[in-house]
């Protein structure tokens, strides 16, 4: 359903889930519980802020419905410039932690994996609340801080993330920026999110691809990551979808 993330498409762990390597979690791709809900919203005329995409916009030109004016928006004005054109009727330049000026604008605002880059969190969610018309929804995904990954990508400066990444993980270099994890586990964003009516966080427990380089270490997290999901310790999860209304 995107350039980047595909809606429906097999999860890239599938064969290892039937191999019994991986738990059944790991057999659907988290970004189809944002395009499931995200589907009907996406109507006829439907006005959407993409935060953050840059040069992979969420929603294909080619899956918007009808009329749809679809906005985006980056801090990197190169990012979205390598978006190609038609990618977005609108390119906007701005950092989400300061007002947008586009009060009651949208009905749909879309972050998919961006959230967990941007300071104060707080003043990011109260700008793009801003940007809603009343009742419009922000879907997010962003990473959780306590995650195994996030913790161990702290110690070490970007640079050295990014290098590891490459080369053990295969991850291209020019998708990885710097990290920040302001208040992004679950209590944090529920207070976060507290002036928006209404709210729902969706945790995921999803951080084993990032120790597929060892087969030894991606068996032992995956016992610790089953027994967070377990004993629902949703602060330690890896990943939250956030849907809330203005």
């Amino acid at each position: 359903m995107s350039p980047t993330i595909e809606y429906g498409a097999p999860a890239e762990e599938l064969p290892l889930v039937r191999a019994g390597r991986l738990p059944t979690r790991y057999g659907r791709q988290m970004q189809d519980e944002l395009f499931a809900r995200a589907a009907p919203l996406l109507v006829t005329g439907v006005r959407v802020l993409d935060v953050g995409a840059g040069r992979h916009p969420t929603i294909a030109p080619s899956d918007r419905p009808d009329g749809c004016r679809y906005v985006g928006l980056d801090i990197s004005s190169g990012e979205l410039e390598a978006a190609g054109p038609g990618a977005y009727d609108e390119a906007i330049v701005a950092d989400i932690t300061a007002p947008l000026g586009r009060d009651a604008e949208f009905d749909v605002v879309l972050s998919w994996q961006v959230l967990e880059h941007v300071a104060p969190l707080s003043a990011a969610f109260e700008n793009l609340r801003a940007c809603l018309r009343p009742g419009g929804t922000l879907l997010a995904q962003l990473t959780g801080s306590y995650a195994a990954f996030a913790l161990g990508g702290r110690l070490i400066p970007h640079s050295v993330r990014v290098g590891a990444a490459t080369r053990l993980l295969g991850h291209p270099g020019e998708d990885k920026f710097p990290v920040r994890y302001d208040r992004s586990n679950f209590g944090s964003l529920l207070g976060v999110l507290e002036p928006w009516s209404q709210v729902t966080i969706v945790p995921f427990y999803r951080g084993a691809p990032y120790f597929k380089f060892s087969r030894l270490l991606m068996r032992a997290y995956v016992a610790y990551e089953s027994a967070v999901e377990r004993r629902r310790l949703v602060d330690l999860a890896t990943h939250y979808l956030v849907v809330a209304q203005r």
